[in-house]
């Protein structure tokens, strides 16, 4: 479907630094690389991802994507609370890229077990239904941390989507260490 209706679509992954429940939570080693880049993978897998950026205020982050050829988009410490809401983190991302994008497929940085299979699945479904959003949703219906948004959302103030639609996945949020047992 998505060869039929051409886009130009980006993968953002936020990957903050800090994690209070969790120290060091996203370059926590998992799968034998830091947790962040069980959401990176997917994402440069995909025939249908042009480009992959990780937003970070991480020098140890920014240091492993430039020695691996990933994207990044710098949030220096003025530009960074861990209040911030992910779509506010994920605009920020989108207005600093030098091109515009249709489509964003964001993967939290924090949740491992989501496949390029799922990625490519939901944005199927998006452009399938004429959706604006799709989310990703574990066997048991809990968000599981794919969000795959058309560019309207965020180059909109809303926070809360319109048109959505999910797909199962095998993503699994983690907020602390327990989590990943």
């Amino acid at each position: 479907l998505y060869k039929q209706i051409h886009m130009k679509i980006v993968g953002l992954v936020a990957a903050k630094e800090n994690s209070n429940r969790f120290p060091n939570k996203n370059i926590h080693m998992v799968n034998e690389v830091p947790m962040f880049m069980n959401s990176v993978q997917p994402m440069l897998n995909s025939n249908l991802v042009n480009d992959v950026y990780v937003i970070t205020d991480s020098k140890f982050i920014k240091s492993y994507c430039d020695e691996n050829g990933i994207g990044v988009i710098w949030r220096a410490k003025n530009a960074t609370r861990d209040e911030d809401k992910l779509i506010t983190i994920l605009r920020y991302g989108y207005y600093n890229l030098d091109i515009e994008y249709d489509v964003v497929v964001s993967l939290m940085a924090n949740c491992p077990g989501n496949q390029t299979s799922d990625i490519d699945n939901g944005i199927n479904t998006m452009i399938k239904h004429k959706l604006k959003e799709v989310r990703g949703f574990g066997t048991d219906g809990v968000e599981n941390g794919l969000m795959i948004l058309d560019k309207e959302i965020l180059q909109s103030n809303r926070d809360v989507s319109y048109y959505l639609g999910g797909v199962i996945t095998n993503g699994k949020e983690i907020h602390y260490k327990k989590d990943l047992l």
